[in-house]
């Protein structure tokens, strides 16, 4: 099944957008009752022509006028190919250079210059602004697009454009993958009388179907697809990339334009706080111009927002904290264009979601900084693992690890020169006579838990830590002989409490609390609760006196107990409650029964 395309207009106002796309389609997309009495695009307008096979091509109409740049760049995110008009008796204008660099910024897969309103200028004008419009393409996207020179009000070349427009768009890479997850920016959102909610945009990704259980982004609210529509048939199923109409169950939250919908699975975040790269574009206003910490607004999908920039090292990255979320994928193009006004101050690409704390920030613009221009997922794959020191194994990676040398261990990844400070903290800390507990590791070197349960197995495996109690130990355990002297005479001191036991609370021993922690690590005291220890062995003869003739599942009471130790209530309902959790009893009731 072939891949589906979407195309759109784009260029200066008055240069015969709307018309052309009228003469391509047989549809005037204009469909604003104030759009028809002023003669002028103000927001976006859809239509679509059979294209190869008869498979139909979406077509967005964009208005020209400066006023509306943030309605064009909501129409330009999702497209294949671009006609970028330009008037043969008005020529190259302002707003033509700057749909040109949005194109150029959104990564728009391909553009043709159309010399519109050839009727009314000279022949030999018109190919002057063809060659004019070709060199500044040339220099806005790196190489010459195609050119045709067209009158929509005569005819000449509609059909010759039909053809050019095809033959580009058949020659393009397929930008779907039905392994991957669909995602629509919302244009419109409207209610149909008998249908209810209905909202439209450019389906990319993968196929979307009916019934599918999708959610809306950022609110993270579940919808349904009730039913849709492409291109005025109803279909059961939309492929990318197409124009589609999702009939949807009635949401909680309201619906508007900038939002997404997609697959509950989608790597798409919404965080307020981003970091991206950020560049100026070729003839506008250079980015040094931008004052550090000034407010913005960034244009992302169909959506755009007031932001603060925050510019980090030399300016080529910035910090972005957006007054309200935005949905949006990792490497993901945007537009910076200036608060209240039309002006395109630069364009940037999402290289990091959330908040870095600021002793971190400067090493992360470092790495972000020589990040390709044009970054991949194996891209942020590297910096993951650069940045972090670990990232979990992918499945499939295309992409040469050998500089990075990576150390594998089980499903995770490591860089070599963070895993061995890893290794050096976990050893130093496992060191200490009380050894350590995984918990503990886990919250002090704030590694992911599984990652580090990968990594104490190794270390585990090559002799470098024992295991005991659950604990991890960098040496042989520490025997009575090797204690403190404080703790030797902390132990001496509870081994003389006896069955009595020994209250740390009222020991007034300074220092006892630390030193008393170590036993109880290293099994040599017991704690119970209130504050109750007991030295080992007195804490296993009173055990043994409880279970002494019990058989597996036999019940006895409290009273029972303290006969047999000659423990008072104070003491025996912790020794009981201690030997439950050790698994030798369980409680039914008031009772007690042999495990």
């Amino acid at each position: 099944m072939s891949a589906l395309h979407v195309i759109g207009t784009a260029g200066h106002v008055d240069h015969g957008k709307t018309t052309l796309i009228e003469a391509l389609t047989g549809i005037n997309p204009d469909r604003l009752p104030e759009e028809k009495a002023r003669g002028m695009t103000i927001d976006l307008g859809f239509a679509w022509f059979a294209g190869e096979n008869a498979e139909p091509i979406g077509v967005i109409d964009v208005p020209g006028h400066e006023r509306f740049i943030r309605n064009m760049v909501a129409g330009a995110w999702s497209l294949d190919c671009a006609l970028l008009l330009v008037a043969a008796d008005d020529g190259w204008m302002q707003q033509t250079q700057d749909h040109a660099v949005v194109l150029a910024s959104l990564d728009v897969g391909s553009v043709i210059v159309v010399v519109t309103k050839t009727d009314a200028a000279a022949e030999s004008r018109a190919e002057d602004i063809a060659r004019d419009a070709r060199a500044r393409c040339a220099k806005i996207f790196g190489a010459e697009p195609p050119c045709i020179a067209v009158s929509a009000l005569t005819g000449k070349n509609i059909g010759a454009l039909k053809d050019l427009i095809i033959r580009t768009v058949s020659a393009l890479p397929d930008r779907s993958d039905p392994r991957g997850f669909p995602f629509l920016y919302v244009d419109r959102v409207f209610t149909i009388k008998g249908s209810g909610l209905v909202v439209t945009g450019s389906l990319r990704g993968a196929p979307c179907a009916e019934n599918d259980e999708l959610v809306l982004l950022p609110q993270r609210e579940s919808v349904r697809v009730r039913g849709m529509q492409t291109y005025n048939s109803s279909v059961s199923e939309a492929r990318p990339t197409s124009r589609v109409a999702l009939n949807l169950q009635k949401t909680r939250s309201e619906i508007r334009r900038g939002n997404c919908i997609t697959s509950p699975l989608a790597p798409f975040s919404s965080e307020t706080e981003l970091i991206a790269r950020v560049q100026p574009v070729e003839g506008l206003q250079a980015l040094s111009e931008i004052r550090n910490h000034s407010e913005v607004e960034v244009a992302l999908g169909t959506g755009h927002v007031i932001a603060q920039l925050h510019f980090m090292g030399d300016r080529r990255v910035a910090r972005i904290q957006l007054r309200e979320p935005l949905p949006a994928l990792w490497g993901q193009p945007f537009l910076v264009i200036r608060h209240g006004g039309s002006e395109i101050l630069g364009s940037g690409r999402i290289l990091w979601f959330g908040e870095v704390k600021k002793e971190e920030r400067r090493r992360l613009a470092g790495l972000l900084a020589v990040m390709p221009e044009k970054p991949h997922d194996a891209d942020r794959f590297l910096l993951e693992l650069r940045f972090y020191g670990l990232a979990r194994k992918p499945k499939d990676l295309s992409v040469d690890l050998d500089a990075e040398s990576p150390v594998v261990i089980d499903e995770w990844m490591f860089h070599p020169p963070w895993l061995e400070k890893l290794t050096s903290d976990i050893l130093a800390i496992a060191g200490l006579p009380a050894g350590v507990s995984s918990r503990e590791l886990e919250s002090k070197l704030r590694i992911d838990g599984d990652a580090l349960k990968s990594v104490l197995a190794s270390l585990v495996a090559r002799g470098a830590l024992t295991p005991a109690n659950n604990l991890f130990f960098a040496r042989a355990r520490v025997e009575k002989g090797e204690l403190s002297a404080l703790g030797r005479r902390l132990l001496a001191e509870i081994e003389r409490a006896g069955k009595a036991g020994f209250e740390s609370t009222r020991s007034g021993i300074e220092g006892a609390q630390k030193e008393l922690k170590i036993l109880i690590r290293l099994s040599l005291v017991v704690p119970l609760e209130g504050g109750i220890c007991y030295a080992r062995p007195v804490f296993d003869e009173l055990a043994a006196r409880v279970l002494a003739g019990r058989s597996k599942a036999e019940r006895f009471s409290i009273p029972e107990a303290k006969e047999r130790t000659g423990l008072s209530r104070k003491y025996i309902i912790p020794l009981l409650n201690r030997m439950e959790k050790d698994g030798l009893l369980r409680r039914d009731g008031d009772a007690r029964v042999v495990r």
